[in-house]
């Protein structure tokens, strides 16, 4: 608001002398003093109620109007040619300031603190949205560029120690913002991110990464993004390492408690960040890591369990692979009994008790070739000497 009230009143300022100007080189008339008084009434409503656009408006309407009035004092001055030289010399100047206030101008966006110190006091000021005016040179210098809007970082926390082994890794989900009380507070400017440990040598760090000097670099709402998310990480892996670890408990139950532990670790690093001038807003233990051993290994009770319930199933398993082998088997040995009964049968032989006996014993390879060999022979037609001894009539 102030930026607008002093954009109005150098425009109303340019209308008034301009209108003046006229009043007085033009002949007085009732017809030039109810305009000028019409024009500076309008114009001070506008800078009164008007916005930024109607603002632009007056001034350009305004520079118009000194561009009449250099007119008129050119031709009352020089006569013919002043009316032409004046204006172009005026307008040279309004150009100029024009480009120079556009260029000197310093926008500041909503989500962003622009802070600026004096050259003598050294005392800090902010910039106010959604823009400013230029910089006085030599007297004032901008020195950093700082981020309103919320931060959200994912922070990952290698081989935490607990009493029953160490947490291959946990994901911790950070949102968090400057403080904006600070940098409302215009006493309290110094202190804004003034009290980020190691603030000195990380910011090196931060502005030699990116390949800029430290002064040019704070001027980079990156810097300070980069910077916080630093210092962020290191408070998040100490913090959490301190609460899971006097918990005492074993990384499976870390885990399975995670939403217990969330408000714990909340609280420290809301404590711990505020003094930097950081407002932490949320903060969700997302998942801790932990190995296959350490899951199995974590009840004993149910472990014993599960071993249990295993050796019962490969048990089962085993009783039905021999049940179904020994009926597979049955099966086989009976059709292996109907086909030697068959074949026997198809061959001549007599079948006796002794033979079904003999066929009935568990498989026995010598067994079953003398079966064969019966069966073949028995099979074979007799010798034509014996075919005829056995054809001749007896006596």
């Amino acid at each position: 608001m102030a930026t607008k009230y002093l954009a109005a009143s150098l425009v109303l300022t340019l209308m008034f002398f301009s209108l003046v100007a006229i009043y007085l080189v033009v002949p007085q008339s009732d017809l030039v003093t109810f305009l000028c008084v019409v024009i500076m009434a309008v114009g001070l409503i506008i800078a009164l109620n008007g916005d930024w656009n109607e603002i632009g408006m007056m001034a350009l309407f305004a520079a118009i109007v000194s561009l009449v009035a250099s007119y008129f004092v050119g031709r009352y001055w020089i006569g013919g040619p002043g009316g032409l030289i004046l204006p172009l010399l005026w307008f040279g100047v309004l150009a100029y300031l024009t480009r120079w206030i556009s260029d000197n101008t310093v926008p500041v966006p909503e989500d962003q603190a622009v802070l600026v110190t004096q050259f003598f006091s050294g005392k800090l000021s902010r910039l106010m949205p959604p823009i400013a005016p230029p910089l006085i040179p030599f007297l004032e210098r901008r020195v950093a560029t700082i981020p309103l809007y919320e931060i959200s970082q994912d922070v990952d926390v290698e081989k935490i120690n607990t009493i029953g082994g160490d947490l291959a890794k946990a994901v911790i989900a950070v949102h968090y913002g400057v403080d904006r009380e600070r940098l409302s507070d215009p006493d309290r400017l110094e202190f804004v991110l003034g009290n980020i440990p190691n603030r000195g040598q990380i910011q090196n760090e931060v502005a030699k990464e990116m390949g800029y000097s430290l002064d040019r670099a704070r001027l980079e709402i990156d810097f300070w993004e980069r910077l916080l998310k630093k210092q962020m990480k290191n408070a998040v892996d100490n913090i959490v390492r301190k609460v899971v670890f006097s918990h005492g408990q074993n990384p499976v139950n870390s885990s399975k408690n995670r939403a217990d532990l969330a408000p714990l670790v909340f609280e420290e690093l809301k404590e711990s960040t505020r003094q930097w001038g950081i407002d932490l807003r949320t903060i969700d233990l997302e998942y801790f890591e932990i190995t296959e051993d350490q899951q199995r290994n974590a009840d004993p009770i149910q472990r014993e369990e599960r071993e249990t319930k295993r050796r019962e199933l490969e048990a089962q398993r085993e009783a039905t692979h021999i049940k179904v082998t020994r009926a597979a088997k049955a099966m086989t040995d009976a059709d292996r009994v109907q086909a030697i009964i068959k074949a026997l049968q198809e061959a001549g032989v007599i079948i006796t008790p002794d033979i079904i006996s003999a066929i009935l014993l568990p498989y026995d390879p010598l067994l079953e070739n003398e079966l064969r060999a019966l069966t073949e022979a028995s099979a074979k037609p007799a010798p034509p000497a014996a075919q005829a001894k056995n054809d001749a009539p007896k006596k």
